[in-house]
């Protein structure tokens, strides 16, 4: 006798970065749908994070039959159910069950074409539910049909950072930079994975975690004797792909890379040796 396992999709991540996604000047939610087809196969989150669920998560998701896979844009979780035509689990995920996902930097310039103003060693959580140790400034992942994007306010305090922290197992302490939490039933309704019947929604719960992409001023300077030749007198975004047009004196100038970065109060400065 022959027996068929179905998993259907639980719900979906979407991870995004418009220092990636921008081209050039223009932002990314601005693209036609074709050109943010494009761009999105550019991206490869690989590239600045590391996603993996905490070593609790991964005793609960094989106790359920639920499959985690990154993907280039993002996370997906899959659920085996009874029945091909049908939305319910094959092992019941109860309401209070929570997957949690540890995020790592994988790039030591992340901060750099980040647009984070945080120096606070608290780290940052997206989740469906409010922990008991944050206030009414607290935010929910958002949703992929929002227009949000990460600000500071999705960092926890101190008490929620050690609260959390002391959730995981080593080694996964070890430089987390956020952390995501999804709960089978959130705290509204549109957050919730499951119906309220246990069930898989019909329509995928995706949710969407946005960076924003740093905006500097272009400093040039010669390399002969490090002089500077001009600084650009407004931001220009930081991005890997497209181009800025940049002219002074009736020449053009290169965009800077990421990797070089200069603070200067509440400005910072890219350099360019040329």
């Amino acid at each position: 006798m022959a027996f068929n396992t179905t998993y259907k999709p639980l719900f979906e991540i979407e991870l995004l970065h418009d220092y990636f996604l921008n081209d050039g000047a223009t932002a990314f939610s601005t693209l036609s749908d074709a050109d943010k087809k494009k761009r999105l196969s550019l991206l490869d989150i690989s590239e600045f994070i590391e996603v993996v669920p905490s070593q609790n998560t991964i005793q609960k998701m094989a106790g359920h039959k639920i499959v985690f896979k990154t993907r280039k844009t993002g996370l997906s979780a899959y659920c085996k159910v009874a029945n091909a035509s049908q939305n319910t689990p094959f092992i019941p995920l109860p309401s209070d069950l929570a997957l949690t996902f540890i995020m790592k930097i994988a790039d030591p310039f992340f901060g750099n074409y980040t647009d984070l103003t945080t120096s606070s060693p608290n780290i940052f959580f997206f989740g469906n539910t409010k922990p008991s140790t944050e206030g009414g400034g607290f935010q929910f992942i958002a949703k992929s049909t929002d227009n949000t994007q990460i600000t500071d306010a999705y960092q926890l305090s101190t008490a929620g950072t050690t609260a959390q922290l002391k959730k995981l197992k080593s080694p996964n302490t070890i430089g987390v930079y956020g952390i995501i939490e999804l709960a089978m039933t959130g705290d509204a309704s549109d957050l919730s994975i499951l119906t309220t019947l246990g069930d898989l929604r019909s329509q995928l719960p995706t949710f969407k975690i946005h960076f924003k992409n740093r905006e500097t001023f272009w400093r040039y300077k010669r390399v002969s004797d490090d002089s500077e030749i001009f600084t650009t007198a407004t931001v220009n975004p930081l991005t890997k792909y497209g181009f800025i047009e940049v002219v002074h004196a009736g020449d053009k100038f290169p965009n800077p890379s990421a990797n070089h970065l200069i603070p200067d109060n509440n400005n910072f400065f890219s350099e360019i040796y040329i």
